[in-house]
């Protein structure tokens, strides 16, 4: 089988793992509650506090999954290197979540929730859960178990919408047949906690499905190999907090920096994360392709032909990422009739914030030689201006021109991002990337996309409209087996 169809199948497989859990949580995180939250502000809330929560994840996991691809999958083997970094991150998870939990009061103080410091010790519990199941849900990945972990991903995410479902469906529903147990733990009042409690079952959960395996694991701590990992992994914290500021902070900034007050700003938050979100799907696209490119890159950073080899694997993302940023864009308008009305406003990001995806997906890509060299450092300098970047857009822009401000901040911060990738690695580990034809892609999306907005200029009846994009997104993909049918077709080789 030859490298680039192994890649395919299991970007297909990782696809579908991270995939169908986001389209389901999608549906029902972004669909359901935009129709459930009239008032936009309870969406608003629901943003911020988990783009908190991204952050305070890299700090209880600190990359080490990351850092055990780089050992395990080389002289260390991946039972010691697994252990190794297991132990550390247990302790000091344990000591983060005992400080959420004990200064929850003036944590919900600083996050303007003066009376939700429940929240903070429920998050403090969801983010210890998932911090205790990262390096599993890694170890799945480098031993090559993708169904392994697509049971674990699609049980949480069940079970997470099913608790919602109880709770927010059937549990009106019993108390109007006058059970009085429901009553007691449903108030109509706080639905949103109820999103918040789902979460906090659903991790814990996940967290005795895969206890069983830790068990097993006769744990042991190689002190020399744990210091070259943290060596290795610090400076990936450093990328992965301004990483998340750079994808996921979007709603704090705006919180503080819109103009208005809390409130009202909250209010906007919910307007402009919902739209946003469909930009979700281009990035679970690049997730997908993140997690089987990470262990598959380096498996194979030592192949003879890896330059051609890595070349290409940047080629055909730039294909079916533009593929699929035009198939969201096509039917943007229909998209957008799924949420609820109070939420379909701010279309003008989308196409800004799809861009801003695929130049992120092209930064994965040129970026992952610093992580085979050992140059994390390099990383966290990239991903620290990047989001210096996102801060001073946004913070400069947000008071001028609202929500906008956040898309066009992210579009800067990753298309400096891909650039800055690409150079740094052409001085330490040169690839031949296939550059011209990779810009001639995304040049051809903006055109096509251009095109569909002028067509709509036109007032043409919805089917009519639909069949003219259509034809567009047709259009491209023939428009790319012309030009890159070899390419394609190594995908589907069997030697």
């Amino acid at each position: 089988m030859s490298l680039i169809k192994k890649l395919a199948g299991e970007t297909v497989i990782y696809g579908v793992s991270s995939i169908l859990p986001r389209v389901l949580h999608y549906i029902v995180f972004t669909i359901y509650l935009t129709r459930k939250f009239p008032e936009q502000s309870d969406y608003g809330i629901y943003k911020d506090l988990y783009a908190y929560a991204t952050i305070i994840l890299v700090l209880l996991v600190y990359r080490m999954d990351t850092a055990f691809f780089r050992f395990g999958s080389r002289e260390d083997g991946i039972k010691k290197t697994f252990t190794t970094a297991m132990i550390p991150i247990f302790f000091t998870s344990m000591v983060i979540i005992a400080f959420m939990w004990f200064q929850a009061e003036n944590i919900a103080n600083l996050l303007q929730y003066p009376d939700q410091a429940y929240y903070v010790k429920w998050f403090a519990l969801i983010l210890g859960f998932d911090a205790l199941t990262a390096l599993p849900f890694a170890k799945y990945r480098l031993e090559n178990r993708p169904m392994r972990f697509l049971t674990v991903k699609l049980l949480n995410v069940f079970l997470t919408i099913g608790l919602v479902l109880f709770f927010l469906e059937l549990c009106p529903l019993l108390i109007d047949k006058g059970l009085s147990w429901a009553d007691k733990i449903y108030n109509p009042d706080k639905k949103l906690d109820y999103i918040f409690i789902s979460n906090l079952i659903a991790s814990f959960v996940v967290f005795l499905f895969v206890l069983p395996e830790l068990l097993k694991e006769k744990f042991q701590m190689d002190f020399t190999l744990w210091k070259k990992m943290l060596v290795y992994s610090l400076p990936l914290v450093v990328v992965g907090i301004a990483g998340n500021i750079n994808t996921a902070f979007a709603a704090p900034l705006q919180k503080y920096f819109l103009g208005g007050d809390i409130s009202d700003n909250l209010k906007n938050v919910g307007i402009y994360a919902a739209p946003a979100s469909l930009a979700i799907f281009l990035n679970l696209f690049n997730v997908a392709f993140n997690y089987a490119a990470e262990p598959f890159f380096f498996k194979n950073y030592k192949e003879s032909n890896r330059e051609n080899l890595f070349g290409k694997v940047a080629l055909l993302y730039t294909i079916f990422g533009a593929f699929v940023l035009l198939g969201i864009l096509m039917y943007l308008d229909s998209f957008m009739k799924i949420m609820g009305a109070n939420y379909r406003s701010a279309t003008e990001i989308v196409p800004i914030l799809l861009f801003a995806n695929l130049f992120l997906g092209l930064y994965y890509n040129f970026s992952i030689w610093y992580k085979l060299k050992d140059k994390t450092h390099i990383g966290a300098l990239i991903s620290i201006a990047g989001a210096i970047i996102t801060l001073v857009v946004s913070i400069r822009f947000l008071p001028t021109i609202g929500y906008l401000a956040s898309a066009w901040a992210a579009f800067a911060c990753f298309g400096f991002m891909a650039i800055a990738g690409y150079i740094t690695g052409r001085i330490y580990y040169p690839i031949d990337y296939p550059i011209g034809k990779i810009l001639i892609y995304v040049f051809i999306a903006f055109v096509l996309f251009k095109l569909s907005v002028y067509i709509s200029s036109f007032g043409l009846g919805t089917l009519a409209f639909f069949i003219a994009n259509t034809v567009l997104l047709v259009a491209y993909g023939i428009f790319t087996y012309i030009l890159d049918k070899e390419t394609l077709r190594e995908m589907f080789r069997s030697n």
